[in-house]
């Protein structure tokens, strides 16, 4: 009978039916989390606020005309005149007037109208933006009775946000969040790793150490299958496996942003999932390596799954350190730290969200080299220690 080497199908299939229902179970669960997550930045990313800002300037232009009209002719009109009036003659003629008068305005009641009918679909309610409008009118004619300085919303909102304990700097921030790139790492460092990390501790537990701890190597050892097939067939089982999850994962992608956003970043995304899977290798790397050292699956286990959730719970830590978290008052910079603890942290989603675009941040490159390295580090050095070390055979 020919003794097998290099590669066994048999143990292939053995390992492929045993891990089966797990590996369908995290692939479910991440092809599920990305389209959460694009469902989530769709909304984040709306242009739709940009169109109610437009729809508000406009808006806030006609009750202006409406406001200084009715200080000089002693008039009374409104919006509220405007939508429940059936003669709109009055109003025609007033923005004809205003028109002609400056080249810069193109004032209609049909403008107005829809202008009204724009906001009228935001969350906020129309009556909101009219007294809003009132404020401002009222305010930005008076001067301060102590210090004469002019008086405005703004300085209002930022003396009042002051006395509630808010800075108004933190508000700021808050506004020029970059909500895509936190979503970013929160999925690809949380949302996403969590399965696949799932997967990787109890399949690499189970392909070598658990079948030496329960004696079931003993019977593959006893076939012509030598412990070099056994290992490189492992390593190809724990190689293809999460490349085929994370392969999902990028298809399920593409089709939610297709289908949610109606744009797919196909090139961006190809970076970000193959920058996931180069760390998904390099956290399996260290399982394999783990299940190959030792005799007894409960050591391998706190080994190798170990260190992958220290690296998690460092990547979680280091989160509430990144520059986004703490602009907004909800990290702690030092925390930032912990980024430097974990192979996650060498996971630069913010410079492979850039592949693609005119500008290529290439830092990402080394990182990735890294992660590479110590897979390749991890898969043969586990390799070379199986195939010497003493079995209880």
């Amino acid at each position: 009978m020919k003794t097998t080497k290099i590669f066994s199908w048999p143990l292939m299939k053995q390992s492929i039916s045993s891990n089966k229902v797990l590996a369908i179970a995290c692939t479910v669960v991440l092809c599920l989390m990305t389209i959460v997550t694009t469902f989530a930045g769709n909304i984040l990313g709306s242009s739709d606020a940009e169109d109610y800002t437009d729809a508000q300037t406009d808006f806030y232009s006609y009750l202006y005309v409406l406001a200084s009209y009715n200080e000089t002719a002693g008039t009374s009109l409104s919006y509220e005149d405007f939508s429940e009036s059936d003669d709109l003659t009055q109003y025609d003629m007033l923005f004809e007037m205003m028109s002609e008068q400056s080249d810069d305005l193109d004032l209609s009641s049909e403008g107005f109208a829809e202008a009204a009918d724009t906001l009228s679909q935001s969350e906020v309610g129309l009556d909101t933006y009219i007294s809003n409008f009132e404020y401002v009118y009222a305010l930005g004619s008076v001067q301060g009775c102590f210090s004469g300085d002019e008086l405005n919303i703004e300085a209002m909102m930022s003396d009042m946000l002051e006395i509630m304990g808010v800075s108004s700097e933190l508000v700021e921030n808050m506004s020029e969040m970059d909500t895509s790139s936190m979503l970013n790492q929160m999925y690809f460092t949380i949302m996403s790793l969590l399965p696949i990390l799932l997967f990787i501790i109890f399949a690499g537990n189970a392909l070598i150490v658990d079948q030496v701890d329960k004696g079931s190597m003993a019977y593959i050892l006893s076939t012509p299958t030598k412990r070099s097939a056994v290992v490189i067939t492992q390593a190809v089982y724990m190689i293809i496996t999460p490349l085929i999850m994370v392969g999902c994962a990028y298809v399920t992608e593409l089709i939610a942003c297709n289908v949610i956003i109606g744009e797919v970043e196909a090139v961006k995304y190809a970076a970000l999932y193959g920058g996931l899977y180069i760390l998904t290798e390099a956290m399996a790397g260290v399982c394999y390596l783990a299940s190959c050292i030792f005799n007894l699956s409960k050591y391998a286990l706190a080994l190798g799954g170990g260190l992958n959730i220290w690296f998690f719970i460092c990547s979680l830590l280091g989160m509430f350190g990144s520059e986004n978290i703490v602009n907004v008052g909800m990290g702690v910079e030092e925390l930032g730290t912990f980024n430097k603890l974990s192979l996650i942290g060498l996971f630069d989603i913010d410079a492979l969200g850039t592949v693609g675009s005119g500008a290529v941040d290439n830092s990402f490159v080394p990182k990735l080299i890294i992660l590479a390295a110590v897979a390749v580090v991890c898969y043969v050095v586990g390799a070379i220690r199986f195939q010497k070390k003493d079995l209880p055979l």
